[in-house]
């Protein structure tokens, strides 16, 4: 059986990396891709993750394809993994060359790369000097990169610091076991606090909903948000503690539920709508 790119979803593990010719062992069930997934990332954000060194604009000229013999579940089974040359045609981030070989795939996380497509590529410089990009990384079609790449362009220019933003709603109705959604307002005036390793910062909550704090010092932050009920965060993976780089950014969005007291278990997956 030979498997695509069929199981690049949040919540999967690689426990052994390919080494010489030894096969990759992959249990479905605790496999992760690197890097976000199921959440639209802005590129304040993408550009500067850990496991991000490459950041270029570029056309796909040539896609080779390999066949790699995996172990999946304990069954031998095959996968795909990409050799793709990208002609670069601007670099932002770790990129001088003209030509990038960009690989992906092997592993069950690979981007499905097209010749003849232009991409707005994000990935992990490798030691041999090629690129490899997972699906859960923030690549995308150029014509669906018009955000990341104003921002991208706009780099050189962009005042230092980082910056810190969100928003805060508030529940309006209880969970329903029988709907998939829930109504909010914006929880307006609430205090976010903001704890850096040298000063902390508080930010207020507009009638919009939104909060920002801008021209703060790279490095580790942690948010903290007092309400009265529990407090969700979506993506509901991410942590109140983080790292923002220079002219980089967090984004967090928090849900206040009034209904439900902190301390009490969380239901996750239903659809939340900011009243307007």
């Amino acid at each position: 059986m030979r498997i695509f790119f069929a199981l690049a979803t949040a919540g999967l593990l690689l426990l052994l990396a390919p080494i010489g010719n030894s096969q990759i062992q992959i249990k479905t069930e605790e496999h992760s891709c690197e890097g976000h997934s199921d959440w639209e990332t802005p590129a304040c954000e993408s550009a500067w993750q850990a496991n991000i060194s490459a950041v270029f604009l570029g056309l796909a000229t040539e896609v080779r394809e390999e066949d790699v013999p995996i172990i999946v579940d304990g069954k031998g089974e095959k996968t795909v993994r990409l050799h793709v040359t990208f002609q670069v045609n601007e670099s932002f981030i770790g990129v001088s060359e003209k030509v990038v070989t960009v690989t992906s795939g092997g592993d069950m996380c690979g981007y499905p790369f097209s010749k003849g497509q232009k991409y707005l590529v994000y990935g992990r410089r490798l030691p041999s000097g090629e690129v490899y990009v997972s699906i859960s990384s923030s690549t995308k079609w150029a014509k669906e990169a018009a955000d990341d790449l104003k921002y991208l362009r706009g780099l050189p220019t962009a005042p230092r610091g980082a910056t810190i933003y969100g928003s805060v709603f508030r529940f309006t109705d209880p969970e329903n076991p029988r709907s998939m959604v829930r109504r909010g307002i914006p929880d307006v005036g609430r205090k976010v606090g903001i704890h850096g390793t040298n000063q902390d910062y508080e930010a207020t909550v507009d009638v919009h909903g939104h909060f920002k704090l801008s021209g703060l010092p790279p490095g580790r932050y942690a948010a903290l948000l007092n309400a009265d009920g529990r407090v969700h965060l979506s993506p509901p993976w991410e942590s109140t503690t983080f790292d923002v780089a220079d002219k980089g950014c967090a984004r967090l969005y928090f849900w206040i539920d009034p209904f439900v007291k902190e301390g009490s278990k969380n239901q996750d997956g239903k659809q939340t709508v900011p009243d307007q």
